[in-house]
């Protein structure tokens, strides 16, 4: 890896190259960030279609940069490598989306969701997927977030989270009424994925997607695979070291991966450009709107975002990780914060990103930044 240093009386660019030259959007896309009030620091990873990759590491002039192969818990982040191996399941005829949750789930867990007002025998697969079931979420209950606080180390368990779910929370709307974000609803879904591929979810997850072979070197199901690349970095909450916190409080499908920005680009690359599943209609399924509520952000697995008008889609995870593909330039951009208060900042660099290269490739195809689009 190549080391750069540019600009050190406000931040710290450390570039690696894989191809000959920067990536000119990302060149771009960084100058307007707001380095005087960066606290902690930015790894940022891009890929273009042919496969030039560029990623920067953006930290204060009083820290020690990392490096931009450190691995990040990117925790939902995770939920789209957990939909896709569910519609692999799906496309090999071994899950129905339009089943119910309660042909697949534990009796107990059932019972469970009744006695909370759920109706599981209504609730469908797809609905998890989407986020739409009905279900309210363990993970943004107060007690949850106090309890991990109060003791990082305790183990969780899938069945406790359910149980938190009921205890802590009432259903949030009829199955398919409404969008309402619920880790719990992944959790589920994992469920389900170990039951129908009568294997463990990290490893249905490896093998349903191929990811051993699809140039991931920096990329493990946190407990279940041994760590992968160098090192894996520090990330804080509300002023919190969360590295030894114990992964288990977000590790069943609603995030549990660790992966470098750089290997989450190259994952949203292969599955928006249709590389993963066997056929092109379940990659237009998992983003079909649908029958789903018309003011959702959400698909199957994947969050559409709008920046400044420009459509892009992908996902972000609780700790400040995000990845988005803008479709006309076929460009991918992965990123992570230390700081979890600086998420904004990633953000809008993405956002600025998204901007340059849709207006390049719309100006001529060529992917070169800096050039009017061309009208329409």
């Amino acid at each position: 890896m190549t080391l750069t240093r540019i600009g050190v009386t406000a931040f710290l660019y450390s570039t690696a190259l894989t191809a000959a030259a920067a990536d000119a959007c990302l060149a771009q896309a960084l100058p307007p960030l707001d380095a005087g009030a960066l606290k902690g620091q930015i790894v940022v990873s891009t890929l273009a279609p042919g496969g030039a990759r560029d990623t920067r590491v953006l930290a204060a002039p009083s820290a020690t940069p990392l490096k931009g192969d450190e691995g990040f818990r990117i925790a939902s982040v995770t939920k789209t490598y957990v939909a896709a191996t569910a519609l692999r399941l799906h496309e090999a005829g071994k899950l129905d989306l339009q089943s119910t949750i309660d042909q697949y789930l534990p009796a107990q867990w059932i019972d469970l969701l009744k006695r909370d007002g759920y109706n599981p025998g209504e609730m469908t697969v797809r609905q998890l997927l989407s986020h739409t079931s009905g279900l309210a979420d363990h993970a943004q209950a107060p007690q949850f977030i106090a309890a991990v606080k109060a003791n990082p180390a305790t183990k969780w368990t899938p069945a406790e989270d359910v149980a938190h779910l009921v205890e802590w929370t009432q259903p949030v709307g009829k199955p398919g009424e409404k969008y309402s974000y619920s880790d719990t609803g992944y959790i589920l879904l994992g469920t389900i994925i170990e039951r129908v591929s009568g294997q463990p979810l990290p490893k249905a997850v490896r093998t349903q997607l191929a990811l051993s072979g699809r140039g991931l070197p920096d990329t493990w199901w946190e407990r279940a695979e041994p760590a992968r690349g160098r090192t894996r970095a520090h990330q804080f909450f509300e002023g919190d070291d969360t590295y030894d916190w114990d992964p288990s409080m977000d590790l069943f499908g609603g995030g549990g991966i660790v992966a470098t920005p750089a290997d989450m680009a190259t994952f949203f690359d292969a599955l928006l450009a249709g590389r993963v599943f066997r056929n092109g209609a379940t990659l237009a399924l998992m983003q079909s709107p649908v029958g789903l509520p018309a003011d959702s952000p959400y698909r199957l697995g994947l969050l559409t975002y709008s920046f400044d008008g420009v459509a892009a889609t992908g996902h972000s995870g609780f700790w400040g990780t995000l990845v988005v593909r803008e479709p006309v330039s076929g460009r991918t951009i992965a990123g992570a914060v230390t700081r979890r208060e600086e998420f904004d900042q990633l953000k809008a660099l993405v956002g600025r990103y998204v901007g340059a290269a849709n207006a390049a490739a719309r100006a001529g195809g060529k992917g070169e930044c800096g050039v009017p689009p061309r009208p329409e």
